[in-house]
């Protein structure tokens, strides 16, 4: 009774395993759903995956989960050392919002961002909306708005107070306004990126 439920056993696996198929020998065989970094039969990540640094799985690079091929629920990425960079926590349609971490744990940089992947599709991903960047102690040092993955406006705070505003067009600069004591003192004027005038206003 015992060899036959190991022949049973062997052959249940030798059919889920040839859903694999050239994949086999680089991920953990398809009766090991306990495992991480599996595939769905479309060939697309599925399920817990983990990555590392070195072969020897002490070092992770990365966590989180994808539903065919979609990351979902909270992505995290760690630097060499081992401290968590940042964060990916992902809602419907492979929209998520991203975190990046000071070395002591308090919030760097967060902003929106999409993961746009599937059948058919090519991966991409690319930062969308108002970006916010802070000082080690909290401050906001940067705030950034992208369209489509391009930088369309860039303010610069310095002690929490306004010094600068740039205006993109097509990721080069088309204007600079900058400013003291919240008041605006001069102004550039760009094209294709080169500087064609300056405006003072004091």
């Amino acid at each position: 009774m015992r060899a036959f439920q190991l022949l049973l056993l062997l052959a249940f696996s030798a059919v889920l395993g040839s859903c694999a198929g050239s994949r086999f020998a680089t991920t953990p065989p398809a009766w090991a759903f306990w495992k991480s970094n599996r595939f769905d039969r479309h060939g697309l990540e599925t399920g817990r995956w983990r990555t590392y640094y070195d072969d020897g799985r002490h070092r992770p690079y990365t966590a989180g989960r994808y539903r065919h091929g979609r990351p979902v629920k909270t992505f995290q990425y760690y630097d060499p050392t081992g401290r968590l960079d940042r964060t990916e926590t992902y809602s419907k349609e492979g929209y998520c919002e991203v975190s990046y971490w000071h070395p002591d744990g308090q919030l760097a940089r967060r902003g929106p961002a999409q993961w746009v992947t599937g059948p058919g599709k090519s991966p991409r991903f690319y930062w969308y909306g108002t970006w916010t960047s802070y000082e080690p102690g909290g401050q906001i040092a940067a705030v950034q708005t992208y369209v489509d993955g391009n930088i369309t406006r860039a303010e610069t705070y310095e002690q929490g107070q306004l010094t600068q505003v740039e205006l993109f067009e097509h990721d080069k600069r088309s204007r600079v306004e900058t400013y003291s004591n919240g008041q605006l003192i001069k102004v550039e004027s760009f094209d294709k990126g080169l500087r064609v005038g300056t405006t003072s206003t004091l």
